[in-house]
């Protein structure tokens, strides 16, 4: 494997240099803004942008999306986070942190739900506030989708000089 000039047997890069030596993952990732956890191979969540890590950087405003189109419980949030791609592999925990944060700090509120067969069910709804931050969440990310549409065009404009 050929990583930042350097080659390395089967093990990878990750057991071979030394801690902050240049070449070496640990500067890599700290270049990139990421940090670096032994064991950790380059597509696992150590850039900004790739892996889980961005995918639980994407939990909160699709959280905030999903409340703003209407009021539901954890589970079914979970089921809804799947259909964007987001929910896949997390740990439902998460979300369910995420809620109880979001209601306790007025985002969302929440109300028991003893309709239906079973346990009653906490639902959440979006307030005032929570749109807000929707709002805040969507003008950032429409920035942020121009600048990585810059980059995918530059990026394709390189492989055709290839």
């Amino acid at each position: 494997m050929h990583f930042h000039g350097r080659s390395y047997g089967d093990e990878g890069p990750n057991r071979a240099g030394r801690e902050g030596e240049e070449g070496h993952p640990h500067h890599f990732f700290a270049m990139m803004g990421g940090r670096f956890r032994p064991g950790m191979g380059l597509m696992e969540g150590g850039f900004m942008g790739l892996g889980a890590g961005f995918m639980r950087h994407l939990l909160r405003p699709a959280v905030l999306l999903l409340l703003a189109e209407e009021p539901s419980h954890g589970y079914r949030l979970m089921g809804r986070l799947k259909e964007l791609g987001i929910g896949k592999g997390m740990d439902p925990s998460l979300l369910y942190r995420l809620l109880r944060v979001m209601d306790k700090s007025g985002l969302a509120e929440s109300t028991l739900d003893d309709t239906g067969a079973g346990p009653a069910r906490k639902v959440y709804r979006l307030t005032p506030q929570g749109m807000e931050l929707l709002d805040m969440w969507m003008s950032r990310l429409d920035d942020d989708l121009e600048i990585v549409e810059r980059i995918r065009e530059r990026y394709h404009r390189l492989e055709r000089r290839s």
